[in-house]
């Protein structure tokens, strides 16, 4: 079972043979092939109430910063709603959603090479009081998107750079 699974990451990732995958530890692959199944939301109120399908409030209440998996998004009565278990719903306005994105990123602001790259709070309101050197690089793990798709990554709780200020990435895959 584990050389059939050896040969199928061997023939995935176009290596050429079992024997090549074998000796290696840590293989370099493209951002496409680095994935985690699965989106997340955060709590970021004290306590955010859970929701049935239908928009009714449920017994239920979950703690600040608390991580949930979400199974689905859902439109209830035009507000976005994160499934986080059978019919128990977490309201967006109570939480933002994010994706596992591990990386190592460098960053250059748009307004020039040598101006500070902006920083943002996870609710895309720019922080006046923090901004990163240009052409530094940060270790990242969590993505979020604004409403109509464009990433921010994060580098620190709470901080996040926009994707347009990222320069270059660099993902690491262990097999």
């Amino acid at each position: 079972m584990k050389k059939t699974i050896l040969f199928l990451v061997c023939a995935l990732l176009g290596t050429g043979s079992a024997l090549t995958a074998a000796t290696n530890s840590v293989t370099d692959v493209n951002a496409q092939s680095v994935t985690q199944k699965g989106d997340f939301a955060q709590v970021d109120v004290n306590e955010a109430q859970v929701y049935d399908q239908n928009g009714n409030k449920t017994d239920i209440a979950l703690q600040d910063n608390s991580t949930w998996q979400v199974a689905k998004t859902q439109s209830i009565n035009g507000t976005d709603y994160f499934q986080v278990a059978p019919n128990q719903f977490l309201s967006s306005k109570d939480s933002f959603a994010y994706k596992v994105r591990p990386m190592v990123i460098k960053v250059q602001s748009l307004d020039g090479a040598d101006e500070p790259v902006r920083v943002y709070q996870h609710n895309l309101v720019q922080k006046n009081n923090v901004s990163i050197e240009p052409n530094s690089r940060w270790a990242t793990d969590t993505e979020i998107n604004t409403s109509n798709g464009m990433p921010f990554l994060r580098i620190a709780p709470d901080e996040y750079v926009a994707m347009y200020d990222v320069v270059e990435q660099s993902f690491k895959a262990t097999i």
